[in-house]
């Protein structure tokens, strides 16, 4: 696996407008660490005046090395790992490792726990999707929709 390093400016310079290397647009380095983005991405933007021309997205920065960690755990040890990927859904991890593990070791999972799995991970992604609305709105102050997505909850 290769290590993973940060991407420049210097680096993204060919995907940016002539423009913005001559100053007539200004480029704004939006996260990793901006409250809207939470730490997962970072977004290169090039701005004229209020107006966004070019995103440039630059993703992985809440990659920790939990694939390297799991190479020297048992699978029941690396299960319990994958809860930590995402802490808005947990179980989708989980089911897409549980799966996996299921096809290397030609384990046969009965229909009933099938059927559970597929209700309680869509209860799961619904209840991630509403966070993420109500953070949205949240972001555009609406408070009010933030308070109604987490009813909702």
């Amino acid at each position: 696996m290769a290590d993973y390093r940060a991407t420049t400016v210097d680096e993204l310079r060919h995907l940016v407008s002539d423009r913005a290397i001559s100053g007539e647009t200004v480029l704004l380095n939006m996260g990793p660490q901006h409250p809207s983005t939470h730490g997962v991405l970072r977004l290169l933007l090039e701005l004229e005046g209020e107006i966004v021309i070019t995103c440039i997205p630059d993703i992985g920065f809440l990659h920790t090395g939990v694939e390297k960690n799991m190479e020297s755990k048992t699978y029941q040890q690396a299960e319990v790992m994958t809860d930590r990927l995402d802490y808005l859904n947990p179980l989708g991890n989980n089911l897409v490792y549980c799966l996996a593990v299921e096809k290397l070791t030609e384990l046969d999972v009965p229909p009933r726990a099938q059927a559970l799995r597929v209700i309680l991970t869509e209860l799961q992604r619904i209840t991630s999707h509403m966070v993420w609305m109500g953070t949205s709105g949240l972001d555009l102050a609406a408070m009010s929709v933030f308070l109604y997505a987490m009813r909702e909850r």
